[in-house]
């Protein structure tokens, strides 16, 4: 079952990832739901985030990408990202020094900081193995031999990545600031798809993808502020339009044609790629 599964997701690629992300964010959506019931006590959050991680990890396995946690470079992609990461550190660093010794302001209890960081890495494991790990990955066999094709799989998998907040809608945001956020997981999911790409290595991209959310929600992660509050703050400004620009450019020269050749020859799965496609 297994091997007609991954034979037919190689045959059949983007419409396989686009299934894919169908069918299990709405799955995630409906599972989050369902565990929202339970007490707020925080051995029951630990627990609904143990298995909200659970999942995805298990699909990268299942399509498999298993690989994809053994090889690469974690240095090497923390270098690739390393103008991304300093500029996160040094906007969570101002945020921190702008508001630490405010008396206004409602901090958080230690516990509930602790929670709320390791929370926000969960969700960095989590859609890191959903949209590179797995997504990105199903594309990437079929697609990614070429300078076009790699470019085909990098768009595809981040406009996956940015359509799936489509659904905070659902949860009240300002529709302004939906398509922000949207247009915002785009750009970035090419920056993030491609330091995958030229180090291979999924905990870099987990690593700097909880950097990011770390920063975008610190004062929901350190302040009592409501989350749709906090989402609603990520509302359209000029500025955003350069860092997507930024982004972008950053992404262009990471997947510049003399390194796509590289990434063709190099990349983490190929063995199973070609093994997958002769049992096809």
């Amino acid at each position: 079952m297994l091997k007609k599964i991954r034979a037919l997701t190689h045959q059949h690629a983007i419409p396989a990832a686009l299934i894919f992300f169908a069918v299990f964010d709405l799955f995630l959506l409906g599972l989050g739901q369902l565990l929202s019931l339970l007490p707020e006590a925080l051995p029951y959050q630990y627990l609904c985030e143990v298995i909200l991680v659970l999942l995805p990890i298990a699909c990268v396995f299942l399509f498999g990408f298993s690989s994809t946690f053994r090889k690469g470079s974690l240095l090497r992609g923390l270098l690739y990202g390393l103008p991304f990461i300093a500029f996160q550190l040094i906007s969570l660093l101002v945020f921190l020094a702008g508001n630490l010794e405010n008396p206004e302001l409602n901090w958080k209890p230690w516990s509930l900081i602790v929670y709320g960081l390791i929370s926000i890495l969960g969700v960095g494991i989590r859609e890191e193995c959903i949209y590179r790990a797995t997504i990105q990955n199903i594309i990437a066999k079929k697609h990614a031999n070429s300078v076009k094709g790699i470019w085909i799989t990098v768009i595809i998998a981040a406009l996956i990545f940015g359509l799936t907040h489509a659904s905070n809608l659902l949860f009240g945001m300002d529709p302004i600031a939906v398509l922000t956020q949207m247009i915002s997981a785009f750009t970035i999911g090419l920056l993030f798809g491609a330091i995958y790409l030229r180090s291979g290595s999924i905990w870099a991209a987990i690593l700097i993808h909880t950097l990011t959310d770390v920063s975008g929600l610190a004062a929901s992660t350190f302040l009592y502020v409501g989350d749709i509050e906090n989402m609603n703050q990520l509302s359209w400004r000029w500025e955003k339009l350069i860092a997507w620009l930024a982004y972008i450019a950053f992404t262009a020269f990471l997947l510049r044609p003399s390194k796509c050749k590289k990434i063709t020859e190099s990349f983490c799965f190929a063995g199973e790629a070609s093994e997958t496609a002769e049992r096809a």
